[in-house]
């Protein structure tokens, strides 16, 4: 895995130029919209985002979700814990990359439909490992409980599809993660699981 430093580094740089652009805009935007003692709207917000994007170049987030999808399946492929343990520091050190990430094992979630289902679950738990809950704990807990019901719906085994991924994880406490290897093991036990998947197995198998 260590190819994929250089290129993690790479996009890192991009990620943070894009950013720049998307803020001078998004700032430039909502200041001519504004004009003088006006408080815009959500609404107005929003599109002041969605041009925003535009302009600092949406073509951006498709090549990177294809880096991402490389990057995750190699991840995957890879036999030992330390390259893995190196590609969940590379991506964490910097919030651009850990945010596309994040941002990848959410979208990969909405894809997962057709023949395709299982490799698009994999990639995006994949990605998941990776940020290794260097984000919001509820918000981890709430995206596995999707996961475990698309995979039902898409016929896939959600034990199995957690225990690859487990197997894959941060076991420890190393790397800034919070052992999410044990988190996606003890998933189904755990009260997330009772509260709020469990009720929905039976219209997710639907």
């Amino acid at each position: 895995m260590e190819d994929w430093k250089p290129k993690i580094e790479g996009w890192q740089a991009r990620l943070t130029q894009w950013q720049q652009r998307f803020d001078a805009e998004y700032a430039r935007l909502a200041r001519e919209r504004k004009g003088w003692f006006r408080k815009l709207s959500q609404g107005e917000l929003d599109e002041c985002a969605a041009q925003a994007r535009k302009l600092a170049g949406e073509d951006l987030a498709v090549e990177l979700f294809g880096f991402l999808a490389g990057l995750c399946d190699a991840y995957r492929t890879e036999p030992l814990p330390q390259p893995r343990a190196k590609v969940r520091a590379w991506v964490g050190a910097q919030p651009e990359t850990l945010n596309a990430a994040w941002n990848f094992s959410q979208q990969a979630l909405e894809l997962a439909r057709g023949s395709d289902a299982q490799r698009t679950l994999e990639r995006g738990l994949a990605a998941l490992s990776i940020v290794d809950v260097r984000v919001d704990f509820n918000a981890v807990h709430a995206l596995l409980g999707q996961y475990w019901l698309a995979a039902r719906r898409a016929s896939v085994d959600p034990k199995a599809l957690f225990a690859s991924t487990a197997a894959l994880s941060n076991r420890g406490m190393g790397g800034g993660g919070a052992h999410f290897s044990q988190m996606l093991t003890e998933f189904e036990g755990s009260a997330y699981f009772r509260d709020n998947v469990r009720p929905q197995l039976s219209r997710a198998s639907a």
